[in-house]
């Protein structure tokens, strides 16, 4: 990774306040004189605590060697490089000053690099003040203040312990086969602590003490796959009173659990609040779906109660002239036909006074059912529209064949005999019929029927009557 490089605002940005000092040096030479100044006489001028910081990089066959590597830096890394060339312990130091160099020399004056690593774990975080100089000879020398920026294994602990998730490490405990027994703490941070009752001996402790019941086995498990495969697990863990994962109370965790050597790392927060207003809000939402669902099966029963007659449960009117407006509209609109059969019960009123008004009603009922019976019932629709009244609309039906409809219905009625306890009852209707014209509203079609109707009472009942036609007539 190439560094962090800034031209501007040095002192800004540097974490060390040696740079302000060494800056303020630097630029009392350049003011002194053109060009860069000479190496010598401006380490020499510098602070003696500074100097044990600096490098010094001279060309070397096209790259660059150390011809002075402060005491600091020594002890810091743990090696001298004076004599050696950049890079030649890292390779990638010498990319990193190459890039740093370079805008160096476009800038014409110091630079300040920064350089973020990883390295076995550990954070390697760096700032060097690059300046340019001279030699006595007048050749480039580039003069660099080092100084580690964090302490790398100590910032990776604070970051650790600062962490809003609880975070265990744990080393793997096998078997004397070789085989994952359970997971030993290694260390726990404050928050893992926390949530776990400020327990302050977590180290050693294995991993399955924290937890009991079925929490346990489903951790032990992913814990398991986690070192045994070397995958990571990240998932939700109910830690309720229940041995039920399903438990809508207790403590929520969402767990990630990485594998790391022959051990695991764990984090964990708790999503208790969350996870259980999300329970909550769910279960909101399943009564409220129930209740909406109930309401509308209770509407949807209203809605057929308004349209059903009482008695026969066959259509009333209601649902009668809402069928006639869907058919004249479809009809204005597509084209087509439809008829409407009118019918009404002959002498019924002296049926009632004869058997009473119980008999008379399952008698209505029965002749609902027979005029249900002979007609499509998935097309046409029968309805009662008062007392020992029925109306039949038949869709894509024309003149002749609803008048085949009603003599078929009239001669099935004229035979049947029906039967109520001891009484033996026969029943004859009178038949109106009309086909629905174009451009007629339905209350003119209805008035339409009710007249042919009325033409087939008078004229001797028992018979069908439709426009322009000659009257069909039985015996009786």
């Amino acid at each position: 990774m190439l560094p962090t490089i800034h031209t501007q605002a040095l002192e800004y940005h540097a974490s060390a306040p040696e740079a302000a000092r060494i800056l303020r040096v630097y630029r009392e030479f350049s003011r002194l004189g053109a060009g860069p100044p000479p190496a010598d006489a401006f380490l020499h001028a510098l602070d003696p605590d500074l100097v044990h910081g600096i490098e010094v990089l001279a060309p070397d066959e096209g790259g660059w060697r150390y011809v002075r590597f402060g005491s600091a830096i020594m002890a810091a890394c743990g090696f001298d490089m004076t004599g050696k060339n950049v890079g030649a312990r890292e390779p990638r130091i010498a990319d990193y000053y190459d890039a740093a160099i370079a805008a160096m020399k476009q800038a014409e004056g110091p630079v300040l690099a920064i350089d973020r690593r990883f390295d076995g774990g550990s954070l390697h975080f760096w700032e060097r003040l690059i300046m340019p100089a001279c030699a006595k000879d007048g050749s480039l020398r580039v003069v660099a203040y080092v100084r580690p920026r964090g302490s790398r294994e100590d910032l990776l602990a604070a970051m650790f312990e600062a962490s809003r998730d609880g975070m265990l490490v744990m080393r793997a405990l096998r078997d004397p086969g070789g085989r994952f027994e359970d997971a030993e703490i290694i260390v726990a941070n404050e928050r893992a602590r926390a949530c776990f009752g400020g327990n302050a001996q977590m180290e050693g402790a294995r991993l399955g003490a924290l937890f009991t019941g079925a929490a346990a086995r489903r951790l032990h498990a992913r814990c398991a796959r986690v070192i045994t495969q070397r995958i990571a697990e990240r998932f939700e863990l109910n830690l309720g009173p229940k041995d039920d994962a399903a438990d809508e109370g207790g403590l929520w965790l969402r767990i990630t659990i990485l594998p790391l050597d022959d051990g695991a790392v764990m984090s964990f927060s708790d999503i208790s609040d969350l996870k259980n207003a999300l329970i909550e809000a769910e279960t909101a939402r399943r009564a409220l779906a129930r209740e909406v669902e109930l309401r509308r099966r209770l509407e949807g029963e209203l809605r057929q109660l308004s349209l059903t007659d009482d008695l026969t449960g066959l259509a009333n009117r209601r649902a009668l002239e809402r069928k006639l407006r869907q058919e004249t509209s479809r009809i204005r609109r597509y084209g087509g036909r439809f008829c409407v059969i009118a019918i009404d019960l002959d002498h019924f009123k002296r049926l009632n006074d004869t058997y009473g008004h119980p008999v008379g009603d399952e008698v209505l009922i029965a002749v609902g059912a027979m005029f249900a019976d002979g007609t499509r019932r998935e097309i046409d629709l029968v309805a009662r529209t008062g007392g020992e009244e029925f109306m039949i609309v038949t869709p894509d039906t024309g003149l002749e064949g609803a008048g085949d409809l009603a003599e078929r219905l009239r001669r099935r009625l004229e035979t049947t005999v029906f039967r109520f306890g001891t009484h033996e009852i026969r029943v004859t209707a009178s038949f109106g019929v009309y086909e629905y014209e174009p451009r007629e509203g339905h209350r003119a079609l209805l008035a339409a029927v009710d007249a042919a109707l009325y033409r087939a009472k008078h004229s001797g009942r028992n018979n069908v009557v439709l426009p322009e036609r000659k009257t069909t007539s039985g015996e009786g």
